[in-house]
C-alpha cells in the first residue's frame, strides 16, 4: 500500500517533534556550546543530515527548541484571581521535567549566537505577550517582575539548589511565593 500525503506529512511532523524533544533535553543538560548535531540526532534517533534538512543549523535548531518552549500562554492562562498558587503549581510540576527553557537559557549565555536568539525570543516570546497581557502603564514592569521571580525560583531550586527552595516548599516559602507572584498580577 503506498503512503499517502497526509501520512508522510505526519511522519515528517512526528520526527521534527521528536527532533526537538531530543534537542530541548540535550540543551538543557549540556547547553549549546557543548552539544553537537550528532549528540541531538543520536538523542532522536536520527541522521545528522535530517536534523540539518529540518532546521538547518545548529542555531536554528536551538531557536527551534527554545521557541517551542518559550509559550507565554503557560503564564497568561492561569486565572488572576488565583495567579500566585496556580503558577507556582505549575513551575514546581515542571521541576525536573528534560528540556527546561530555563536551563536552556543559561546554558546558552557562553556563545553570542546562542544568547542573541535568547535574548530575542525573551523579549518577543514572553516579555512583550506578558505585558501586552497586563496591559497597564507599568506593564512592562511588571512582566519584568514576573520572568524576574520565575527565573530566580528555578535557579536556587534547581541549578544552584538552596535548602529551603528544593523539595517539598516548607508552608511558609509557599505562602510567601504564591503572594509574591500574586502581587504582581494584582498589586
Amino acid at each position: 500500500m503506498m503512503a499517502t500525503m497526509s501520512d508522510r506529512k505526519r511522519d515528517a511532523d512526528a520526527t521534527r517533534d521528536r527532533i526537538l524533544v531530543a534537542a530541548r533535553d540535550v540543551f538543557s543538560r549540556h547547553g549549546f556550546g557543548e552539544t553537537g548535531v550528532r549528540d541531538i540526532a543520536k538523542a532522536a534517533e536520527v541522521s545528522p543530515g535530517l536534523v540539518s534538512r529540518y532546521f538547518g543549523s545548529k542555531e536554528g535548531l536551538f531557536e527551534a527548541a527554545l521557541e517551542s518552549v518559550f509559550d507565554h500562554r503557560a503564564l497568561t492562562s492561569v486565572p488572576r484571581d488565583d495567579f500566585g498558587h496556580a503558577l507556582l503549581e505549575r513551575l514546581i510540576e515542571q521541576d525536573g521535567a528534560g528540556g527546561h527553557p530555563l536551563n536552556m537559557m543559561m546554558l546558552s549565555t557562553s556563545d553570542p549566537g546562542a544568547r542573541a536568539i535568547t535574548e530575542r525570543l525573551v523579549r518577543t516570546r514572553l516579555a512583550a505577550p506578558l505585558a501586552q497581557w497586563f496591559g497597564t502603564d507599568d506593564a512592562q514592569d511588571r512582566a519584568a517582575r514576573l520572568l524576574l521571580v520565575t527565573a530566580g525560583l528555578f535557579l536556587y531550586r534547581s541549578v544552584f539548589p538552596l535548602d529551603p527552595l528544593t523539595g517539598t516548599l516548607s508552608p511558609g516559602m509557599r505562602a510567601w511565593l504564591e503572594a509574591q507572584l500574586q502581587a504582581i498580577v494584582t498589586p
